[in-house]
């Protein structure tokens, strides 16, 4: 099997719509990294401001007035905020990523609302048909989990049957 995820299907006709619905539900932000992001709001999107929940590193840069100075040293979003300064982070513009790599597939689990960043490390990194031995990140368990429900029970989960039968869908790929 591929580690690498086939990219399949087509965009069904309200796209748009889904792709909306799903950043909503995650809250506008990034479901890995946590960075905030709303269409539409950001110009063409190269840098847009993080918020102290961001969890990932750079590229960022202070904003000083009008100005978008880049910050050389190895820094955290959340850290420098909390340390009062303005921080931006580059590309991480609001996409949908297709767990299964399925376009056409819109089941809530197969839908992550990732930033650019985020999207690309995880469709480079994650096959979820390739059986997976480590421990998933939290944020990803459920996800997985409804996914391995349909893949192994072929039933079509909630997020909170996913999250409440959580132990017994992830240990269908879990090694001893």
């Amino acid at each position: 099997m591929p580690r690498v995820l086939d990219i399949t299907g087509e965009y069904p006709a309200d796209w748009k719509q889904i792709s909306d619905a799903t950043w909503a539900a995650a809250g506008h932000r990034c479901i890995r990294c946590h960075h905030p992001y709303r269409k539409g709001e950001h110009g063409k999107g190269e840098w847009t401001a993080c918020s102290c929940d961001c969890t990932h590193g750079g590229p960022l840069a202070f904003l000083v007035g009008e100005s978008i100075v880049p910050i050389t040293a190895s820094a955290t979003a959340a850290g420098l905020i909390h340390a009062g300064k303005n921080v931006l982070a580059q590309w991480r513009i609001g996409t949908v990523h297709h767990l299964d790599g399925d376009k056409s597939n819109c089941r809530w689990w197969n839908l992550l609302a990732l930033c650019q960043r985020c999207h690309l490390t995880i469709q480079s990194r994650v096959n979820p048909h390739q059986p997976y031995m480590l421990e998933h990140s939290e944020w990803f368990k459920p996800y997985v989990a409804a996914f391995y429900a349909f893949k192994y029970e072929g039933r079509d989960i909630t997020r909170e049957e996913a999250v409440a039968d959580l132990e017994r869908l992830l240990a269908y790929e879990r090694v001893a």
